[in-house]
């Protein structure tokens, strides 16, 4: 190996904490691309609809929704850097369960993680609501202003349906992951299934003696194929069910609250890839989330408005992955519960 390429190592193995902030920060700016240019009607329209989504929407929610401090369209790059912290909680997740024998490398695969989910929301989604994780602390309301213009460029839906529903989505989803258990929750299973993503130390030596740049530039292929085998299936598919959930309530009640605002509700979503690079961890995407509404639609319809709005009282009561297909095994599982609580 090369002097410079001992250096390159070095750096990558060598950040202080336990997520490579530097590295994350890279691999984000990468995906994001350059600064671009905002449409100052379009930005002054998205704040105006927000305002009016805020109030339409309070009473709606089983929760409260806070109002922001500030309403701020950016590009994908200032998104980046004014939530990139805010993803600490999942840095430190990837970071303990795949810390191995190699010093650094859970930092610095935390550190990739955290850049590849960072950078593919704020380049691939209208907002953090389709993807279904969130940040921590968010004071300010953030909508990625180019991702909201390219569902409408791409879809030709209406630009200010777009935009509402875009507003009014980010709204309840800044809402929904202010639950108090709901960052605790979704940490466990980004957890439990971040243990099975542990590197192999013998092909990363493999690598570093055959071809050492690889490691160096991240190239996702090559990390897929150095983490372990399918043992992590079932708890990716648990994940994949609380994208599911969060996006597809966000959905619905997006649609209670704007019935005959968002007649294109259905079809509204960016053409994203549902996945993050790197280690894998998924992003939730269009399927992902009509199952998640289809669900709380039929429970809505059969339960009632307060079952389904019931699911965020606490982690005991979400549906699991199967029940997303089966409203009335999970009815059977939690309001049957509720019932015979009360006897």
């Amino acid at each position: 190996m090369s002097d410079d390429l001992f250096s390159r190592l070095f750096e990558l193995f060598n950040q202080p904490g336990p997520v490579n902030w530097k590295l994350a920060a890279e691999v984000a700016h990468h995906l994001a691309g350059d600064r671009a240019a905002i449409d100052p009607w379009a930005s002054e329209q998205l704040v105006e609809l927000s305002h009016f989504s805020q109030t339409r929407l309070e009473p709606e929610a089983p929760f409260p929704l806070a109002p922001p401090a500030e309403i701020t369209v950016v590009d994908a790059r200032q998104w980046v850097d004014q939530t990139m912290e805010g993803f600490g909680y999942l840095g430190e997740t990837i970071a303990d369960a795949t810390a191995g024998p190699i010093p650094g490398m859970g930092a610095a695969l935390a550190g990739m993680q955290v850049g590849s989910t960072v950078g593919t929301i704020a380049s691939s989604y209208a907002g953090a609501f389709e993807a279904g994780l969130a940040y921590e602390r968010p004071t300010s309301l953030l909508l990625i202003g180019p991702g909201i213009e390219r569902v409408h460029q791409e879809t030709g839906i209406d630009p200010r349906e777009v935009r509402l529903w875009a507003v009014a989505s980010e709204i309840v989803h800044r809402g929904l992951f202010a639950v108090p258990w709901l960052l605790e929750h979704v940490s466990r299973l980004l957890g439990t299934y971040a243990v099975h993503l542990v590197p192999d130390p013998d092909k990363i030596m493999e690598i570093l003696n055959t071809d050492p740049n690889a490691i160096t530039q991240a190239d996702p292929d090559l990390l897929q194929e150095l983490m372990g085998g399918s043992e992590g299936l079932p708890h990716r598919r648990a994940l994949e069910g609380f994208l599911a959930i969060t996006t597809g309530y966000c959905q619905f009640l997006v649609g209670r609250a704007f019935q005959m605002m968002l007649p294109s509700l259905d079809r509204l979503s960016s053409p994203h890839p549902g996945e993050a690079p790197m280690l894998g961890i998924p992003l939730a995407d269009y399927e992902m989330t009509r199952r998640g509404a289809r669900f709380c639609a039929e429970v809505a319809k059969r339960y009632g408005r307060e079952a389904v709005d019931g699911i965020w009282i606490g982690p005991e009561r979400l549906p699991v992955a199967a029940e997303l297909d089966d409203p009335v095994g999970w009815a059977a599982r939690v309001l049957l519960e509720d019932i015979t609580g009360e006897m």
